[in-house]
């Protein structure tokens, strides 16, 4: 009798809960939806679905949008251009390689470095190129996503959706979305030239001065051509500025483009949140429509 006393002990407790008093007033009052909405924490799982839902169209029409022409290198927001830690040694580079004096000594580098603005262009049409196949990457991301506290995302600031995906699932996209961008930045052509062969040009022919430069013959020769007036004082002080530079463009466009695509994503979701006409599914509807009322 006393394990029985105590089963009925801890049930009349569970009873007297909050939540088993909603649940009970709710079936005396015969409102089905306010048990459910109990049952499964106040309607989390609905909402869950509606973020996921959100996130998934936002990400479809990020990628339809900046995967064409020009939907990254028209775009300020989200263009890619050179490396930041590589911009002064590029401007320095390309400086130097006018100069016909430099430029007969950098002949052993095999090719003329690119301008700018054809690598910027190359880089952007690699992450047009990539943008497409990014939609079932952020799909497998967001239907495997838990989303705690779901409620307090979808009342919380206009890009809460997006954040937390970004904040759950970066690396995760990272790695998958990487071969994708790998794949663009070496096939991918303006001229016969692709991103890859573009930077690797750059890389080589700056490297190649920068192993120069380590040259006490070279050293003392460019200072001999400043001296006479052969070498300006600009193209030697920039010579200073010059470093290695990393072959490897994989992280960086990567990243990059991933951010152009949040970017995006996060502009849907706030249109979603205060545009009705962009909820087009019933849970977008049923979700987000709780926000009009506030």
């Amino acid at each position: 009798m006393g394990l029985l006393n105590d089963v009925f002990s801890t049930i009349s407790k569970a009873a007297q809960s909050d939540a088993a008093k909603d649940i009970i007033n709710s079936i005396g009052n015969g409102k089905a939806k306010d048990v459910i909405n109990a049952i499964n924490g106040g309607g989390q799982l609905d909402i869950a679905a509606g973020l996921k839902a959100a996130l998934k169209v936002g990400i479809e029409t990020a990628a339809a949008n900046l995967g064409k022409k020009d939907g990254f290198l028209a775009d300020a927001a989200v263009r890619i251009g050179i490396p930041e830690e590589a911009l002064s040694v590029f401007n320095a580079v390309q400086s130097l390689a006018q100069n016909p004096a430099f430029n007969s000594l950098l002949n052993s580098a095999g090719a003329s470095i690119p301008s700018s603005d054809t690598v910027i262009t190359l880089f952007n049409r690699a992450a047009e190129d990539a943008a497409p196949k990014s939609v079932d990457i952020f799909a497998n991301a967001i239907t495997g996503m838990g989303i705690a506290d779901a409620k307090n995302i979808l009342f919380g600031a206009d890009n809460a959706a997006t954040t937390y995906l970004k904040e759950n699932t970066f690396t995760q996209l990272q790695d998958a979305f990487m071969p994708a961008i790998n794949n663009s930045l070496g096939s991918v052509q303006i001229a016969n030239t692709t991103p890859l062969a573009a930077w690797n040009t750059f890389a080589t022919y700056n490297n190649k001065l920068v192993e120069m430069m380590d040259s006490k013959t070279v050293k003392a020769g460019l200072e001999m051509a400043r001296m006479t007036g052969l070498l300006k004082d600009e193209y030697f002080e920039k010579l200073s500025s010059i470093k290695i530079v990393n072959t490897d463009l994989s992280d960086y466009i990567t990243g990059k483009a991933l951010s152009g695509l949040f970017m995006k994503v996060s502009e849907k979701e706030f249109d979603i949140r205060h545009n009705a006409s962009a909820r087009v599914s019933d849970v977008l509807k049923s979700v987000f429509g709780q926000l009009d009322n506030r």
